[in-house]
């Protein structure tokens, strides 16, 4: 059954601080006599009214603090003179626009509202809350957006459980504003609906380089990275030109997982006719990598310079991966106070918990860029005799 809100039920018809503003001035106006009377000073009841209470609120402080001057000029026998008159016209006044105040407030209020929650909602869409642990893996995810009002942007990040593991998303989107939160959206959406169901890491971004070039609108290109973590601890990154996931080893070294040759970003016509960087490894019990954006490792200090994520190594040990995220904020921050042109900021802590009779694995190996990545898609597999992308540079890499 639908119950309505209680502030309709029983509606406000004053507001305390007007009324008590009132009454303040009616004792002063007490202890200074009948020979002095503030009549016209009633009207502060309304005027602080609107600050905060709701139109009708403001009229009833008004007609509160009219009462009041009422009955004091009956008191004194001066209620038809133009003394009183004047007195009452402030209050009405004073109360008339107080009431007009508070309404363009309250919509204003209503506006701003609305817009919370369609801020809200694109956050949920863009970097919805992430599990503590989704399959082998334990995990935590933080946002900072370069404006201290906002709530996105253009990083993003995402993981996907598949199968035997999980699949993984960290991406940056060139620019700021409605349209890198657009093209995020995109990419993000490509990237949900195609690392449950594609069988090759590398195939999924194939698909979300073709949700790219599919808007023709947009001029903007992406970096990101894609990585797979089975259950028995095979680690699989490729990179499209994003910064290099950081692994923490359990005994606190920090290694980073740089290809042998980097891929370049998504959206550049050049992506057609290279491959991603690719980086292999094994990773143990406890294992953490560190997936984020550049507006990590570029935020700088009063002397130019970068932070030094890979020395700060240790602050993504010995705690959980949220508290670690935190500590690691808060280290950046401190590296930065005082510095200016601050941009956003993705981490994504991934900690690899094991799997049972995996303890005899071979150590940590990394095999760089070690096996060619094929494009598996035929041009017919991947639609491209429907797509609507003219001299679209994927589609003559297939062909060929």
């Amino acid at each position: 059954m639908y119950h309505r809100p209680a502030s309709r039920i029983h509606p406000q018809i004053a507001d305390c601080r007007g009324v008590c503003a009132v009454l303040g001035v009616a004792l002063l106006d007490a202890a200074l006599g009948e020979d002095v009377r503030l009549l016209a000073l009633y009207s502060v009841g309304p005027a602080l009214s609107a600050v905060r209470a709701a139109p009708r609120a403001v009229i009833g402080t008004g007609a509160f603090a009219g009462l009041v001057a009422v009955l004091l000029t009956l008191h004194d026998g001066i209620l038809g003179t133009h003394r009183a008159v004047s007195g009452f016209i402030a209050i009405v006044l004073v109360t008339a626009v107080s009431t007009v105040a508070a309404r363009r407030r309250t919509r204003q209020e209503s506006r701003l509202a609305a817009a919370r929650r369609v801020a809200d909602a694109t956050q949920l869409a863009i970097a919805p809350s992430m599990p503590a642990t989704e399959g082998p893996v334990r995990l935590a995810a933080s946002y900072e957006s370069a404006d201290t009002g906002a709530h996105v942007g253009g990083d993003f990040c995402e993981v996907v459980p598949v199968r035997n593991g999980v699949r993984i998303l960290m991406g940056d989107v060139q620019g700021k504003g409605l349209g890198a939160v657009s093209l995020s959206n995109t990419l993000l959406g490509s990237f949900r609906d195609n690392a449950p169901v594609e069988a090759h890491l590398e195939d999924v971004g194939l698909r979300m380089s073709c949700s790219m070039l599919r808007r023709p609108d947009e001029e903007r290109f992406a970096t990101m990275t894609l990585a797979q973590l089975t259950d028995s601890g095979e680690l699989t990154v490729l990179n499209y030109g994003h910064p290099s996931p950081l692994i923490t080893l359990a005994d606190g070294t920090g290694r980073w997982a740089h290809p042998r040759q980097p891929g370049l970003p998504l959206g550049l016509a050049a992506l057609a006719h290279c491959e991603p960087g690719s980086y292999r490894c094994t990773l143990h019990a406890g294992d953490r990598v560190l997936f984020h954006t550049d507006g990590l490792t570029e935020s700088r200090d009063e002397q130019n310079r970068f932070y030094p994520l890979e020395a700060r190594a240790g602050l993504l040990r010995d705690a959980d991966p949220a508290a670690c995220l935190d500590r690691l904020r808060a280290d950046v921050h401190a590296h930065a106070a005082g510095s200016e042109g601050v941009d956003d900021s993705a981490l994504l802590l991934v900690e690899y918990q094991g799997q049972p009779g995996a303890a005899d694995r071979p150590a940590i190996s990394a095999e760089p860029g070690r096996r060619r990545l094929p494009l598996r898609h035929t041009p017919e597999v991947l639609g491209c005799h429907v797509c609507a992308v003219a001299d679209c540079p994927l589609r003559d890499a297939l062909d060929s």
